[in-house]
Protein backbone atom coordinates (compact mmCIF):
# COMPACT_ATOMS: atom_id res chain seq x y z
CA UNK A 1 0.00 0.00 0.00
CA UNK A 2 1.83 3.31 -0.79
CA UNK A 3 -1.21 5.59 -1.83
CA UNK A 4 -2.77 7.76 1.17
CA UNK A 5 -5.93 5.53 2.60
CA UNK A 6 -7.60 8.24 4.20
CA UNK A 7 -10.22 5.62 5.82
CA UNK A 8 -8.10 3.05 7.32
CA UNK A 9 -5.90 5.89 8.79
CA UNK A 10 -9.53 7.70 10.02
CA UNK A 11 -9.87 4.61 11.84
CA UNK A 12 -6.79 4.25 13.64
CA UNK A 13 -7.28 7.39 15.00
CA UNK A 14 -10.53 6.27 16.39
CA UNK A 15 -9.87 2.76 17.38
CA UNK A 16 -6.03 2.97 18.65
CA UNK A 17 -4.91 6.65 19.74
CA UNK A 18 -4.87 7.97 22.94
CA UNK A 19 -1.80 9.88 23.10
CA UNK A 20 0.33 11.37 20.07
CA UNK A 21 2.78 12.79 22.48
CA UNK A 22 4.39 8.77 22.84
CA UNK A 23 4.83 6.25 20.88
CA UNK A 24 7.11 3.12 19.25
CA UNK A 25 9.29 2.69 16.50
CA UNK A 26 10.22 -0.96 15.64
CA UNK A 27 13.48 -1.51 13.79
CA UNK A 28 14.96 -4.71 12.95
CA UNK A 29 17.11 -5.16 15.99
CA UNK A 30 14.88 -3.39 18.57
CA UNK A 31 11.99 -0.57 19.64
CA UNK A 32 12.42 2.88 20.21
CA UNK A 33 9.74 4.81 22.69
CA UNK A 34 10.04 8.39 21.57
CA UNK A 35 8.30 11.36 23.19
CA UNK A 36 7.74 14.29 21.90
CA UNK A 37 8.41 17.82 24.27
CA UNK A 38 7.87 21.61 22.64
CA UNK A 39 11.77 22.22 21.52
CA UNK A 40 12.73 18.74 20.75
CA UNK A 41 13.16 16.93 17.26
CA UNK A 42 10.50 14.38 18.06
CA UNK A 43 7.16 14.98 15.98
CA UNK A 44 3.92 13.73 17.26
CA UNK A 45 2.65 10.64 15.97
CA UNK A 46 0.75 11.77 13.12
CA UNK A 47 -0.90 10.35 9.70
CA UNK A 48 1.66 10.63 7.85
CA UNK A 49 3.51 8.29 10.45
CA UNK A 50 0.25 6.31 10.03
CA UNK A 51 0.86 5.80 6.23
CA UNK A 52 4.52 4.76 6.80
CA UNK A 53 2.89 2.30 8.98
CA UNK A 54 0.63 1.06 6.57
CA UNK A 55 2.91 1.30 3.70
CA UNK A 56 5.27 -0.99 5.93
CA UNK A 57 8.19 1.22 5.78
CA UNK A 58 8.72 1.85 9.79
CA UNK A 59 5.99 0.19 12.10
CA UNK A 60 4.65 2.02 14.81
CA UNK A 61 3.69 1.04 18.18
CA UNK A 62 1.14 2.89 20.66
CA UNK A 63 0.77 3.59 24.48
CA UNK A 64 -2.07 4.08 26.35
CA UNK A 65 -3.12 7.87 28.06
CA UNK A 66 -1.98 6.92 31.17
CA UNK A 67 -5.26 7.07 33.04
CA UNK A 68 -7.85 5.84 30.59
CA UNK A 69 -7.72 4.02 27.72
CA UNK A 70 -10.36 3.14 24.68
CA UNK A 71 -9.17 -0.34 23.80
CA UNK A 72 -7.43 -3.30 25.53
CA UNK A 73 -4.75 -6.07 24.00
CA UNK A 74 -4.25 -9.43 25.26
CA UNK A 75 -0.72 -9.98 24.03
CA UNK A 76 -0.32 -13.51 23.58
CA UNK A 77 3.81 -14.52 23.79
CA UNK A 78 4.55 -18.01 23.04
CA UNK A 79 7.44 -18.81 21.78
CA UNK A 80 6.19 -22.47 20.25
CA UNK A 81 4.17 -21.55 17.51
CA UNK A 82 1.21 -24.52 18.51
CA UNK A 83 1.08 -23.46 21.88
CA UNK A 84 0.66 -19.88 20.67
CA UNK A 85 -2.21 -21.08 18.65
CA UNK A 86 -4.00 -23.14 21.30
CA UNK A 87 -2.90 -20.03 24.17
CA UNK A 88 -5.05 -17.97 21.66
CA UNK A 89 -8.18 -19.85 21.20
CA UNK A 90 -8.59 -20.71 24.40
CA UNK A 91 -8.47 -17.21 25.09
CA UNK A 92 -11.08 -15.96 22.60
CA UNK A 93 -13.36 -18.82 23.76
CA UNK A 94 -13.00 -17.77 27.64
CA UNK A 95 -13.64 -14.25 26.27
CA UNK A 96 -16.44 -15.36 24.34
CA UNK A 97 -18.30 -17.80 26.68
CA UNK A 98 -17.20 -16.73 30.24
CA UNK A 99 -17.19 -12.97 30.08
CA UNK A 100 -20.04 -12.91 27.24
CA UNK A 101 -17.90 -11.06 24.66
CA UNK A 102 -19.51 -10.92 21.48
CA UNK A 103 -17.39 -13.17 18.61
CA UNK A 104 -17.32 -10.30 16.28
CA UNK A 105 -15.87 -8.13 19.23
CA UNK A 106 -12.92 -9.83 19.48
CA UNK A 107 -9.95 -9.04 16.91
CA UNK A 108 -7.46 -10.99 16.90
CA UNK A 109 -4.47 -10.04 14.53
CA UNK A 110 -1.07 -11.63 14.00
CA UNK A 111 1.97 -10.20 15.88
CA UNK A 112 4.88 -10.85 13.17
CA UNK A 113 6.39 -13.61 14.83
CA UNK A 114 5.06 -16.90 16.27
CA UNK A 115 2.05 -14.65 18.52
CA UNK A 116 -0.78 -12.87 18.58
CA UNK A 117 -2.64 -9.84 19.98
CA UNK A 118 -6.72 -10.00 20.74
CA UNK A 119 -8.21 -6.75 20.62
CA UNK A 120 -11.46 -5.14 22.19
CA UNK A 121 -11.90 -1.85 21.76
CA UNK A 122 -14.59 -0.05 23.99
CA UNK A 123 -17.60 2.89 22.85
CA UNK A 124 -16.23 5.19 25.87
CA UNK A 125 -12.75 5.34 27.31
CA UNK A 126 -12.22 3.17 30.51
CA UNK A 127 -9.77 3.58 33.25
CA UNK A 128 -7.00 1.46 32.48
CA UNK A 129 -7.13 -0.01 36.15
CA UNK A 130 -10.64 -1.45 35.54
CA UNK A 131 -9.35 -2.78 32.25
CA UNK A 132 -6.06 -4.70 34.43
CA UNK A 133 -8.52 -5.82 36.74
CA UNK A 134 -10.81 -7.62 33.64
CA UNK A 135 -7.30 -8.43 32.50
CA UNK A 136 -6.76 -10.59 35.59
CA UNK A 137 -10.01 -12.27 35.76
CA UNK A 138 -9.66 -13.62 32.11
CA UNK A 139 -6.37 -14.68 33.02
CA UNK A 140 -7.39 -16.50 36.32
CA UNK A 141 -10.35 -18.35 33.82
CA UNK A 142 -7.65 -19.20 31.43
CA UNK A 143 -4.92 -20.41 33.64
CA UNK A 144 -1.37 -21.05 32.97
CA UNK A 145 0.44 -20.64 29.59
CA UNK A 146 3.23 -23.64 29.37
CA UNK A 147 6.46 -22.22 28.71
CA UNK A 148 4.73 -18.47 27.65
CA UNK A 149 2.67 -15.75 28.81
CA UNK A 150 -0.44 -13.62 27.75
CA UNK A 151 0.57 -9.65 28.44
CA UNK A 152 -1.22 -6.76 29.33
CA UNK A 153 -1.69 -3.81 26.80
CA UNK A 154 -1.33 -1.17 26.46
CA UNK A 155 -0.16 1.20 29.55
CA UNK A 156 1.58 4.38 30.01
CA UNK A 157 4.92 2.46 30.25
CA UNK A 158 4.24 -0.60 28.06
CA UNK A 159 3.19 -0.38 24.37
CA UNK A 160 1.74 -2.51 21.89
CA UNK A 161 2.58 -2.52 18.30
CA UNK A 162 -0.41 -1.44 15.62
CA UNK A 163 -1.73 -3.90 13.29
CA UNK A 164 -1.40 -4.11 9.75
CA UNK A 165 2.09 -3.18 9.86
CA UNK A 166 5.61 -5.46 8.77
CA UNK A 167 7.21 -6.93 11.69
CA UNK A 168 10.50 -5.51 10.91
CA UNK A 169 12.40 -8.50 12.07
CA UNK A 170 10.58 -10.95 10.48
CA UNK A 171 8.95 -9.21 7.32
CA UNK A 172 5.52 -10.31 7.74
CA UNK A 173 2.82 -8.47 7.56
CA UNK A 174 0.52 -8.80 10.73
CA UNK A 175 -2.75 -9.12 9.19
CA UNK A 176 -5.87 -9.93 10.79
CA UNK A 177 -6.89 -13.46 11.54
CA UNK A 178 -10.65 -15.15 11.70
CA UNK A 179 -11.04 -15.49 15.65
CA UNK A 180 -12.29 -19.16 14.77
CA UNK A 181 -9.01 -20.94 13.29
CA UNK A 182 -6.27 -18.26 13.18
CA UNK A 183 -6.05 -18.24 9.52
CA UNK A 184 -4.85 -14.73 8.19
CA UNK A 185 -7.59 -12.40 6.60
CA UNK A 186 -4.98 -10.58 3.96
CA UNK A 187 -7.02 -7.62 3.17
CA UNK A 188 -6.67 -3.72 4.86
CA UNK A 189 -10.49 -3.65 4.82
CA UNK A 190 -10.97 -5.68 7.72
CA UNK A 191 -10.12 -2.75 10.23
CA UNK A 192 -13.13 -0.77 8.66
CA UNK A 193 -15.71 -3.13 9.86
CA UNK A 194 -14.44 -2.76 13.18
CA UNK A 195 -16.83 -1.38 15.64
CA UNK A 196 -16.16 -0.84 19.68
CA UNK A 197 -18.11 -2.81 21.77
CA UNK A 198 -20.21 -1.41 24.89
CA UNK A 199 -17.31 -0.60 27.64
CA UNK A 200 -20.29 -2.00 29.65
CA UNK A 201 -19.13 -5.30 29.14
CA UNK A 202 -16.28 -4.73 31.21
CA UNK A 203 -16.54 -2.30 33.75
CA UNK A 204 -19.85 -1.06 35.44
CA UNK A 205 -17.76 1.91 35.96
CA UNK A 206 -18.90 5.59 34.85
CA UNK A 207 -16.54 8.31 35.39
CA UNK A 208 -18.94 10.84 34.05
CA UNK A 209 -16.68 12.60 31.82
CA UNK A 210 -17.60 13.45 28.34
CA UNK A 211 -14.96 12.13 25.41
CA UNK A 212 -13.11 15.76 25.36
CA UNK A 213 -12.96 16.14 29.07
CA UNK A 214 -11.02 12.81 29.12
CA UNK A 215 -8.71 13.41 26.51
CA UNK A 216 -8.22 17.14 28.03
CA UNK A 217 -7.55 15.03 30.83
CA UNK A 218 -4.61 13.12 29.99
CA UNK A 219 -3.02 15.93 28.40
CA UNK A 220 -2.94 17.29 31.86
CA UNK A 221 -2.15 14.23 33.86
CA UNK A 222 0.33 13.05 30.52
CA UNK A 223 2.47 16.63 30.74
CA UNK A 224 2.70 16.48 34.14
CA UNK A 225 3.83 12.66 34.27
CA UNK A 226 1.02 11.35 37.14
CA UNK A 227 1.59 7.83 35.00
CA UNK A 228 2.62 6.64 38.87
CA UNK A 229 0.30 7.74 41.93
CA UNK A 230 3.21 10.16 43.68
CA UNK A 231 4.18 13.42 41.26
CA UNK A 232 7.42 12.73 41.96
CA UNK A 233 8.37 16.44 39.86
CA UNK A 234 10.11 19.98 42.11
CA UNK A 235 8.70 21.87 39.60
CA UNK A 236 5.14 20.46 39.99
CA UNK A 237 6.13 21.30 43.77
CA UNK A 238 7.20 24.82 42.42
CA UNK A 239 4.67 25.73 40.11
CA UNK A 240 2.12 25.00 43.14
CA UNK A 241 3.79 27.21 45.48
CA UNK A 242 4.27 29.94 43.01
CA UNK A 243 0.55 29.93 42.08
CA UNK A 244 -0.43 29.89 45.97
CA UNK A 245 1.35 32.92 46.42
CA UNK A 246 0.96 34.82 43.54
CA UNK A 247 -2.94 34.28 44.45
CA UNK A 248 -4.45 34.06 40.26
CA UNK A 249 -2.75 32.04 37.20
CA UNK A 250 0.00 33.04 36.38
CA UNK A 251 0.01 32.71 32.45
CA UNK A 252 -2.94 32.44 30.43
CA UNK A 253 -4.10 28.87 29.10
CA UNK A 254 -3.23 27.40 31.56
CA UNK A 255 -6.28 26.65 34.07
CA UNK A 256 -6.91 22.97 33.71
CA UNK A 257 -3.49 22.16 34.43
CA UNK A 258 -3.43 24.56 37.09
CA UNK A 259 -6.48 22.77 38.94
CA UNK A 260 -4.37 19.49 38.25
CA UNK A 261 -1.74 20.57 40.10
CA UNK A 262 -3.23 22.05 42.99
CA UNK A 263 -5.55 19.49 43.59
CA UNK A 264 -2.62 16.86 43.63
CA UNK A 265 -1.02 19.78 45.81
CA UNK A 266 -3.79 19.49 48.19
CA UNK A 267 -4.27 16.15 48.76
CA UNK A 268 0.05 15.91 49.24
CA UNK A 269 -1.12 18.16 52.14
CA UNK A 270 -3.68 16.33 53.59
CA UNK A 271 -6.38 18.88 52.89
CA UNK A 272 -9.80 18.32 52.74
CA UNK A 273 -11.34 17.83 48.79
CA UNK A 274 -13.65 20.77 50.16
CA UNK A 275 -10.55 22.44 50.71
CA UNK A 276 -9.05 21.71 48.07
CA UNK A 277 -11.56 22.92 45.63
CA UNK A 278 -12.04 25.99 47.96
CA UNK A 279 -8.11 26.72 47.27
CA UNK A 280 -8.32 26.62 43.15
CA UNK A 281 -11.54 28.45 43.49
CA UNK A 282 -9.85 31.04 45.03
CA UNK A 283 -6.85 31.30 42.45
CA UNK A 284 -9.22 31.46 39.83
CA UNK A 285 -11.64 33.58 41.04
CA UNK A 286 -9.03 36.16 41.07
CA UNK A 287 -7.59 35.88 38.10
CA UNK A 288 -8.15 38.25 35.42
CA UNK A 289 -10.61 37.10 33.12
CA UNK A 290 -8.64 37.71 29.70
CA UNK A 291 -6.67 34.82 31.53
CA UNK A 292 -9.53 32.20 30.30
CA UNK A 293 -10.73 30.94 26.74
CA UNK A 294 -13.86 32.65 25.36
CA UNK A 295 -16.97 31.46 27.06
CA UNK A 296 -15.19 30.14 30.12
CA UNK A 297 -17.84 30.55 33.16
CA UNK A 298 -17.36 30.01 36.82
CA UNK A 299 -19.72 27.47 37.00
CA UNK A 300 -17.59 24.85 34.50
CA UNK A 301 -14.18 25.73 36.26
CA UNK A 302 -15.79 25.05 39.54
CA UNK A 303 -17.27 21.19 38.15
CA UNK A 304 -13.94 20.55 36.93
CA UNK A 305 -12.69 21.06 40.04
CA UNK A 306 -14.59 19.02 41.54
CA UNK A 307 -14.50 16.61 39.06
CA UNK A 308 -10.23 16.54 39.11
CA UNK A 309 -10.49 16.76 42.96
CA UNK A 310 -12.30 13.45 43.58
CA UNK A 311 -10.60 11.77 40.55
CA UNK A 312 -6.72 12.74 42.21
CA UNK A 313 -8.37 11.71 45.89
CA UNK A 314 -9.39 9.19 45.05
CA UNK A 315 -6.75 7.39 42.64
CA UNK A 316 -4.28 8.84 45.93
CA UNK A 317 -2.02 11.11 43.56
CA UNK A 318 0.68 13.32 45.71
CA UNK A 319 3.31 15.73 44.51
CA UNK A 320 6.15 13.77 46.08
CA UNK A 321 9.17 16.41 46.66
CA UNK A 322 12.54 15.42 45.18
CA UNK A 323 14.06 16.98 48.39
CA UNK A 324 12.71 16.51 51.64
CA UNK A 325 14.94 18.55 54.05
CA UNK A 326 14.47 22.35 54.94
CA UNK A 327 17.17 24.24 56.47
CA UNK A 328 16.18 25.21 60.08
CA UNK A 329 18.13 28.12 62.19
CA UNK A 330 18.54 28.26 65.39
CA UNK A 331 17.04 31.89 65.61
CA UNK A 332 13.95 30.30 64.42
CA UNK A 333 13.76 27.37 66.96
CA UNK A 334 14.22 29.43 69.76
CA UNK A 335 11.42 31.68 68.00
CA UNK A 336 9.48 28.04 68.31
CA UNK A 337 10.19 27.58 72.07
CA UNK A 338 9.27 30.98 73.00
CA UNK A 339 5.47 30.26 71.59
CA UNK A 340 3.77 28.50 74.97
CA UNK A 341 2.74 24.64 75.67
CA UNK A 342 4.17 21.52 74.00
CA UNK A 343 1.57 21.51 71.14
CA UNK A 344 2.01 25.27 70.33
CA UNK A 345 5.26 24.67 70.18
CA UNK A 346 4.79 21.71 67.99
CA UNK A 347 2.59 24.03 65.56
CA UNK A 348 4.96 26.42 65.59
CA UNK A 349 7.41 24.27 64.00
CA UNK A 350 4.88 22.73 61.78
CA UNK A 351 4.08 26.14 60.79
CA UNK A 352 7.82 27.22 59.83
CA UNK A 353 8.39 24.47 57.97
CA UNK A 354 5.29 24.43 56.10
CA UNK A 355 6.39 28.07 55.02
CA UNK A 356 9.83 27.14 54.20
CA UNK A 357 8.63 24.85 51.46
CA UNK A 358 5.80 26.42 50.43
CA UNK A 359 5.90 30.26 51.14
CA UNK A 360 6.02 32.75 53.94
CA UNK A 361 1.91 33.01 53.37
CA UNK A 362 0.42 29.31 53.35
CA UNK A 363 -2.90 28.10 54.03
CA UNK A 364 -3.32 25.37 56.85
CA UNK A 365 -6.28 23.71 57.67
CA UNK A 366 -7.53 22.66 60.89
CA UNK A 367 -7.16 18.76 60.19
CA UNK A 368 -4.02 19.09 58.46
CA UNK A 369 -2.82 20.57 61.87
CA UNK A 370 -4.12 18.17 63.94
CA UNK A 371 -2.23 15.02 62.28
CA UNK A 372 0.60 17.39 62.11
CA UNK A 373 0.94 17.76 66.07
CA UNK A 374 -0.76 14.88 66.56
CA UNK A 375 -4.17 15.44 68.21
CA UNK A 376 -7.32 14.81 67.69
CA UNK A 377 -8.95 18.06 69.22
CA UNK A 378 -10.04 20.42 67.07
CA UNK A 379 -9.98 22.83 70.11
CA UNK A 380 -6.34 22.41 70.57
CA UNK A 381 -5.50 23.08 67.31
CA UNK A 382 -7.24 26.39 67.43
CA UNK A 383 -6.45 27.32 70.50
CA UNK A 384 -2.91 26.87 69.26
CA UNK A 385 -3.13 28.97 66.20
CA UNK A 386 -4.73 31.68 68.29
CA UNK A 387 -1.58 31.54 70.77
CA UNK A 388 0.91 31.68 67.62
CA UNK A 389 -1.03 35.16 66.67
CA UNK A 390 -0.85 36.39 70.25
CA UNK A 391 2.56 35.83 70.92
CA UNK A 392 3.39 37.78 67.22
CA UNK A 393 4.70 34.05 65.37
CA UNK A 394 2.17 34.31 62.83
CA UNK A 395 -0.77 36.88 61.23
CA UNK A 396 -3.83 36.17 59.65
CA UNK A 397 -3.73 36.81 56.01
CA UNK A 398 -6.87 35.82 55.32
CA UNK A 399 -9.93 34.48 58.00
CA UNK A 400 -13.46 33.44 57.75
CA UNK A 401 -13.88 34.29 54.79
CA UNK A 402 -17.11 32.90 53.13
CA UNK A 403 -16.27 30.45 49.98
CA UNK A 404 -19.46 32.06 48.08
CA UNK A 405 -19.27 30.00 45.59
CA UNK A 406 -18.59 26.82 46.99
CA UNK A 407 -21.37 27.57 49.69
CA UNK A 408 -24.09 28.71 46.68
CA UNK A 409 -23.68 24.87 45.10
CA UNK A 410 -23.50 22.48 48.66
CA UNK A 411 -26.80 25.04 49.89
CA UNK A 412 -25.14 25.84 52.95
CA UNK A 413 -22.19 28.01 54.70
CA UNK A 414 -18.65 27.09 53.28
CA UNK A 415 -15.45 29.70 54.82
CA UNK A 416 -12.57 29.37 52.47
CA UNK A 417 -9.01 27.89 54.67
CA UNK A 418 -7.26 30.23 56.28
CA UNK A 419 -4.26 31.62 55.21
CA UNK A 420 -1.33 32.38 57.35
CA UNK A 421 1.82 34.86 57.24
CA UNK A 422 5.08 33.97 59.53
CA UNK A 423 5.70 37.11 61.16
CA UNK A 424 9.36 35.67 62.68
CA UNK A 425 13.01 38.01 62.08
CA UNK A 426 14.77 36.63 59.08
CA UNK A 427 17.83 34.32 60.20
CA UNK A 428 21.63 35.76 59.35
CA UNK A 429 23.05 34.26 56.75
CA UNK A 430 25.98 33.23 59.34
CA UNK A 431 23.50 31.47 61.83
CA UNK A 432 23.54 27.92 63.02
CA UNK A 433 21.58 25.76 60.97
CA UNK A 434 20.96 22.26 61.14
CA UNK A 435 19.02 20.44 57.84
CA UNK A 436 16.06 19.08 59.00
CA UNK A 437 14.11 15.95 57.14
CA UNK A 438 10.32 15.37 57.60
CA UNK A 439 10.79 12.84 60.38
CA UNK A 440 12.50 15.17 62.70
CA UNK A 441 10.35 16.93 65.23
CA UNK A 442 11.22 19.93 66.76
CA UNK A 443 12.78 17.86 69.71
CA UNK A 444 15.24 17.06 67.05
CA UNK A 445 16.08 19.96 65.66
CA UNK A 446 16.26 21.94 68.91
CA UNK A 447 18.39 19.45 70.43
CA UNK A 448 21.03 19.58 67.64
CA UNK A 449 21.05 23.50 67.45
CA UNK A 450 20.31 24.45 71.16
CA UNK A 451 22.45 23.28 74.13
CA UNK A 452 20.60 22.25 77.76
CA UNK A 453 20.44 25.54 79.17
CA UNK A 454 19.15 27.15 75.96
CA UNK A 455 16.43 24.78 75.67
CA UNK A 456 15.45 24.55 79.81
CA UNK A 457 15.44 28.54 79.30
CA UNK A 458 12.17 28.23 77.47
CA UNK A 459 10.64 24.66 78.56
CA UNK A 460 9.19 24.41 81.67
CA UNK A 461 10.06 21.79 84.02
CA UNK A 462 7.39 19.54 83.64
CA UNK A 463 7.43 19.47 79.72
CA UNK A 464 11.21 19.20 79.88
CA UNK A 465 10.95 16.50 82.17
CA UNK A 466 7.85 14.40 80.05
CA UNK A 467 9.24 15.82 76.71
CA UNK A 468 12.81 16.58 76.24
CA UNK A 469 14.92 15.13 78.89
CA UNK A 470 15.77 11.91 77.28
CA UNK A 471 16.42 13.12 73.72
CA UNK A 472 18.60 16.24 75.73
CA UNK A 473 20.93 12.99 77.62
CA UNK A 474 20.87 11.39 74.13
CA UNK A 475 18.83 8.38 75.83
Amino acid sequence: MTQPNKQLIKKFNELYIQTRSKYLVQFPDRYVTLTYNPGNRVVKLNDGLLQTHLNGDLTYGIFSGGHFNKFMTFDVDVPDEAMSRWATLKLVDVLANEYNVSRSDIHVSLSGSKGYHVDLFFDERVLVTELQRFYREVMVSVGSIPNGQIEFRATWTQGVKLPLGVHQRTGNRCWFVDNFTLEPIESFDYLLSVEPMPASVVTEIDFGLTDDQITEFEHIATSTDTSVNAVDLSQALHNAVRIIETGRLTQSGTRHKTTFTLACFGNSQGWERDDTVSVIMDVLLATPREYFSEGSTPEHWLNEANRLVDYVFDKGITIKESNGHVTIYKSEILAVLDCGTFRQKQLAYAMLVTSKRYGNVFYLTINTAMRMIGTKSRQTVQSAIQKLVDCGFIEYHRKGEIDRARSKEIGQVRYKPNKYRLMIKEPATDEESFRALPEHSVIDVATMLLDTTEIRRFVKRREYDNRWKDAVNGE
